[in-house]
């Protein structure tokens, strides 16, 4: 699994927002990226992703695994990055 090519997309994303915080963290299987802030405010985000097939995923509770690179599909990662914790 490829963390540079995560950190890559991520940064990608953020690219205009300098106050977001995150680190990453990979086990055998998935890649977490872990935000700590978000747009000045305090965040305990974990983001999952995958590399399947050379296609970059990305996990969500609501949408489950979706590819997030191609045309508008980021959308899936701000949905899941910009969601309020009940």
């Amino acid at each position: 699994m490829s963390k540079e090519r995560i950190k890559d997309f991520i940064d990608k994303q953020l690219e205009n927002l300098e106050d977001t915080i995150y680190k990453i963290e990979e086990d055998k299987n998935h890649i977490y990226a872990i935000f700590t802030e978000i747009l000045s405010e305090n965040a305990n985000i974990e983001i999952t992703f995958k590399l399947l097939d050379e296609v970059l995923y990305m996990h969500s509770i609501t949408y489950g695994w979706k590819p997030v690179e191609k045309g508008v599909a980021n959308k899936y990662f701000w949905i899941e990055l910009l969601k309020t914790e009940a």
